[in-house]
């Protein structure tokens, strides 16, 4: 597949998917922890409407749409850089986006200020983003192989 445009949004539907169904099984064991999508949806809609059905599933696009974002810059990684040693680029590339969000965007932007006081949030969000900046990659590394055949 040569278009990296169906390539970072194939990657990113799957990074996103991994993500929010990780979160979801933690939060089925019951690990206290603020999921994705509510974090997402709290950036377009009021505090009060973050847990209704539709907000669920505004905050569930709006993950899609992070993790595409975040599949863009490891592509962007990628091609500057190279490929060798590509999920690792993937892992830094995805956590240097998700600090930049998370440190300095949502405090400045005032985006589920709650987070910013729950170090278990930020800790299980650095794995599952290890996890998928690792997988998108790996996904991105495969599609330039099989385009390259």
């Amino acid at each position: 597949m040569k278009d990296s445009v169906v390539q970072v949004t194939v990657a990113g539907l799957i990074g996103a998917a991994v993500m929010n169904v990780i979160v979801f099984l933690l939060l089925l064991f019951g690990v206290q922890t603020t999921p994705p999508w509510e974090i997402a949806a709290d950036v377009f809609l009021a505090a009060d409407l973050i847990n209704t059905a539709l907000g669920v599933v505004i905050g569930l696009v709006g993950t899609v749409a992070l993790s595409i974002t975040s599949a863009v810059i490891i592509l962007l990684v990628l091609k500057l850089t190279g490929y060798d040693f590509a999920v690792l680029k993937g892992i830094l590339a995805t956590n240097a986006f998700s600090f930049a969000t998370m440190g300095l965007f949502m405090p400045l932007l005032n985006i589920a200020p709650q987070v910013q006081s729950n170090a278990l949030t930020n800790i299980l969000a650095l794995g599952v983003l290890t996890v998928i900046g690792g997988m998108m990659a790996f996904v991105l590394l495969r599609f330039r192989t099989v385009a390259a055949k």
